[in-house]
């Protein structure tokens, strides 16, 4: 699928109405450019490289003299564990061509649509490469709010002490999930950054605020991605501190009980032994003394732990 711009508005034209010397958007997929890479004007070695790299999922651009090669891996950021779909893009001077690598649900193309609709009655070169980009952030901003909200929701039930080894498993879940957002925006605030150095004069000066709005965006979305990710840390380290307390709490109503019992264990100790002559043992009122010696042990212990405060 091919546009052309024709002043300022896009035109759907195929490839027999391509003209070279007129702004041309595209969409193919690696078959298309196959068999139409010299039509395009573009450089064999860039098909080469494109057949050549379809194992090896790296997200990167490379800035030769008269254009720009780039793949991009696309995170789901509602699904991280999801396939990542896989695209590749060209740009020359008035020209910009999106290559499918891996795209099962069709997304990346309906990305490129949705790029076409908004700027269809006012498009610029730069306009469409930054749209399209700026769309592989999609639900960033929300996604982060709602892992915000799920992170403040742990921390109230840490305070409330409504917590369980589950806890602990989601914290690792989401410092996953932010560890793969963050690498993902950085390649993208990368690329940004790249495409706005412009050291290869493809775009207009005027152009760059695009690309460089977008690099702020992807770097914005990156630094709030950290953000969390430190939150997570510190909520890591309370509830850490919050089963050391627990586990302090248990050891010391043990601790306390053993130290009740253990008087009493020497007292039966001591009158079990059953020698000839100890004298509490014909005593009338001697087992009844030993019930209120342990008792009045208990007692003494108890208050002195009120007294304490323990």
């Amino acid at each position: 699928m091919y546009y052309k711009i024709a002043g300022k508005e896009l035109e759907k034209i195929s490839i027999q109405h391509i003209n070279r010397r007129e702004p041309l958007i595209g969409y193919i997929s690696m078959e298309e450019l196959e068999r139409s890479y010299d039509e395009l004007g573009i450089n064999r070695a860039v098909l080469n490289e494109l057949l050549a790299d379809q194992t090896h999922f790296r997200t990167s651009i490379d800035t030769y003299d008269n254009f720009s090669f780039g793949i991009i891996n696309i995170v789901d950021v509602r699904n991280v564990s999801a396939p990542k779909d896989r695209i590749a893009f060209i740009i020359k001077k008035n020209f910009f061509l999106l290559i499918k690598l891996i795209d099962e649900d069709n997304s990346c193309f309906e990305l490129f649509e949705a790029t076409i609709r908004k700027y269809k009655q006012n498009a610029t070169m730069e306009k469409v490469i930054c749209g399209f980009l700026d769309r592989l952030m999609l639900n960033g901003n929300k996604v982060l709010e709602e892992i915000e909200k799920s992170i403040i929701e742990m921390e109230q039930s840490l305070l409330e002490g409504r917590f369980d080894v589950n806890l602990n498993k989601e914290i690792i879940r989401l410092r996953s999930t932010l560890s793969v957002h963050k690498i993902y925006y950085e390649h993208l605030f990368d690329m940004g950054e790249e495409l706005e150095e412009n050291e290869n004069e493809l775009f207009e000066e005027d152009g760059l605020r695009y690309f460089r709005i977008f690099s702020s965006k992807a770097e914005r979305l990156s630094n709030n991605t950290q953000a969390l990710s430190e939150n997570l840390i510190h909520l890591r380290e309370a509830l850490d501190a919050s089963l050391n307390y627990s586990l302090n709490k248990t050891m010391k109503i043990f601790t306390l009980v053993t130290v009740i019992f253990l008087p009493l264990t020497l007292i039966v100790g001591w009158y079990g032994m059953n020698f000839e002559n100890m004298p509490e043992l014909s005593w009338k009122y001697g087992y009844p003394s030993v019930i209120l010696l342990c008792i009045l042990v208990v007692t003494a212990f108890l208050l002195m732990i009120k007294k304490k405060k323990l």
